[in-house]
Formats: structure tokens, sequence, C-alpha cells
């Protein structure tokens, strides 16, 4: 019993598997125009396509910063205070009174200017005209009415391999 509901199952799943690859080839078109999908005296055609291209460009670059250099420095004095809780808020944790020490920073007075350079990166898109040639199947009335695309003057019509 189970050996003949896995045969039945089996020529089903072959069936369902043959009828998908069927339509999926009566959709690619074999023979077929790709343009109007007609079928008469329908040959496959090299055409050159002109597509814009997106192309990144990364510029380097050198900008000036300029900042202080302030010369010696002196210390002054030292400092001592206690920094307490002051929270009047009954539900806040309590802590014991923390010592903070600072000392104070007396400027020098021999100040200069100074000028670094900084790398700089500058990312730059640009579209650009790019060709390629695709092979597609088309009926006589359409390979008139296909918009030729003219190859730029300064591009060689052929490319010789070495």
């Amino acid at each position: 019993m189970f050996l003949r509901s896995t045969r039945l199952m089996t020529g089903c799943l072959l069936s369902l598997g043959l009828a998908i690859v069927a339509a999926t080839v009566a959709r690619a078109g074999f023979g077929c125009c790709a343009h109007c999908g007609g079928l008469e005296g329908c040959q496959k055609v090299c055409r050159l396509v002109c597509e814009d291209k997106k192309i990144t460009v990364i510029q380097w670059g050198c900008k000036a910063e300029e900042f202080c250099d302030p010369g010696p420095n002196k210390l002054g004095c030292q400092h001592e205070d206690f920094v307490e809780d002051q929270s009047q808020d009954p539900k806040a944790p309590c802590s014991e009174p923390k010592r903070f020490v600072w000392t104070e920073w007396i400027p020098g007075g021999h100040t200069k200017l100074y000028a670094k350079k900084k790398l700089m990166k500058r990312t730059v898109t640009k579209t650009v005209p790019s060709f390629k040639w695709v092979i597609e199947d088309l009926c006589p009335q359409c390979q008139a009415n296909c918009q030729v695309t003219d190859i730029p003057a300064g591009v060689p019509a052929t490319v010789s391999r070495r």
C-alpha cells in the first residue's frame, strides 16, 4: 500500500515538474519575436545597446587646519573640595561625601600659530554611456523599426586582440 502511494506521488510530482518546465520554455519564447511576440520570419540578431553606467570616482586632497600651540604652561595652586549628596528625594540612594582634588592651570604667554594638513576623501558619482551587444530574436518588421545605436566618434569600430 505504501509503495503504491509513493509511486503515485512520484508520478504526480514528475508531471507537475514537467508542466512547469514546459511553461517556462513556452514563456522563454524560442523562435518568437522579443518585441512583438510574432512567430513569422524570426531570427537571432546582434544589437548594440547604449546604457547609462554609474562610475564612482574617489578623489583625495588636503585641507589646511590651523591650531595654536600655547607654549610652556605652568601649574598653579592645588585645590580640594568635597562633593556631598544634595538630594532631598527619600528614594534616591544615599552616598558618603567624596573628596575632589584639582590643580589650577596657568597658560603660557608665548603662543604660535601652526597649520596642519588633513587628508580628505571625496567620492563623486559620474554617469557615462556604456555599450553592450545583446542577442535578440526579432521579426523582420521589428528589425526595421529597431533603434540603431551609433558608435560615438573616437571609439574604434573594431577591436583587435593581441
